[in-house]
Formats: C-alpha cells, sequence, structure tokens
C-alpha cells in the first residue's frame, strides 16, 4: 500500500475504533476516503483532520476555575449556605 493511504482497517486499529465505525464516518462524510479499484482508501493526513476536527472543548463558562472563589449565596441565606460549606 502506498505511504499514507491505509486501509479502513488500518484506521480502526490506529483510532482503537472497529472498522466499522470507520466506514460509518466516511458514510457521514466526516472522514474523507477514496475508492480506489473497488477498494476504500483513506489518507494519512484525512485521519488527522478527522481527530482535530473532532477535539472536544471543555465548556469554561460552567466550571469555576481551580482556586476560584465560590460564588456568594444569595441574601438571607448564609445559614444554608454556611450549612452547605460544612457538608462538602
Amino acid at each position: 500500500m502506498p505511504e499514507g493511504l491505509l486501509s479502513p482497517a488500518h484506521v480502526a486499529e490506529r483510532c482503537a475504533l472497529s472498522t466499522r465505525a470507520i466506514y460509518r464516518a466516511v458514510e457521514r462524510g466526516e472522514l474523507r476516503a477514496s475508492r480506489l479499484c473497488g477498494r476504500l482508501r483513506i489518507a494519512s493526513e484525512a485521519v488527522e483532520e478527522w481527530i482535530m476536527a473532532s477535539v472536544i472543548e471543555p465548556d469554561r463558562g460552567s466550571m469555576p476555575a481551580a482556586g476560584a472563589p465560590k460564588p456568594l449565596a444569595p441574601a438571607g441565606r448564609l445559614r444554608t449556605a454556611l450549612d452547605e460549606e460544612r457538608a462538602a
């Protein structure tokens, strides 16, 4: 096989996925592939692009930064906030 072209089985092994998952990614248009003489081949660059396009960024807005102070309790809820703090 020419360097840089991979079979679905090789891509599956590289990504620790099943070959069926690779075929589905190709069918969905997520992973670019070529059909050469009736055989599906995937460029190694396409695999890298697919991986990078699938990166999940953390939602930094929903989690306070490490060491950041906890938000203040609403007025009149100090006792509840203190009780919750002790329980944690």
